[in-house]
């Protein structure tokens, strides 16, 4: 039976010298993530999604709760006018009003498996991110109000900020209150 990683590892192969190009330095940021984390790559006629082919937000209207954690769509809209390929994790963590990150940045949530994502002229697709309120209250977090999001997307070394209150740790290193999915086609929490 072929394992999901060997399926991304296969995959890889064959598109690797084409991929290695058309990523260029902004794959060396993610090159450590493990297979299974790793998606397909787009066609080769579809672009990879850049920070300047989306705009990211929290749908709101869509959160969830349970056990003090609050679940969020974190959207990826295509505004570049072409469809767009991405897929794995995106980075993310919490700013200030200044853009000064406040704690560590999200975790990773393997609640979906990793695939590559074609985002067309003007669709969405998401990533599920979750903020642990328990995690902020914990001794030495040393809380304080986040006023943003920064949004690395898949392969990209370039952020987009999204505004987004939330109680955060300022302290690093042992504080992971948020956590994101990889991303997913569409907008619905499933």
């Amino acid at each position: 039976m072929r394992t999901l990683a060997s399926h991304f590892t296969s995959r890889r192969a064959i598109g690797g010298l084409a991929c290695a190009v058309a990523l260029g330095a902004g794959s060396a940021a993610w090159a450590t993530s493990s297979a299974s984390a790793a998606p397909a790559q787009p066609s080769a006629t579809i672009p990879m999604c850049t920070a300047g082919d989306l705009a990211v937000w929290v749908n709101l209207q869509q959160a969830n709760g349970a056990a003090g954690t609050g679940y969020y769509p974190l959207e990826f809209t295509n505004i570049s006018g072409h469809a767009c390929g991405t897929g794995g994790y995106p980075g993310v963590s919490a700013t200030g009003a200044a853009g000064k990150q406040l704690g560590d940045a999200a975790g990773r949530d393997p609640v979906y498996p990793a695939r590559s994502v074609t985002i067309p002229a003007g669709g969405t697709a998401h990533a599920l991110f979750s903020w642990g309120s328990a995690e902020v209250s914990t001794s030495g977090c040393k809380p304080a109000k986040a006023q943003q999001l920064r949004v690395y997307p898949p392969n990209s070394r370039t952020a987009i900020s999204t505004f987004f209150d939330l109680p955060s740790c300022t302290v690093g290193g042992k504080h992971v209150y948020l956590h994101v999915s990889v991303i997913v086609p569409g907008t619905n929490i499933r």
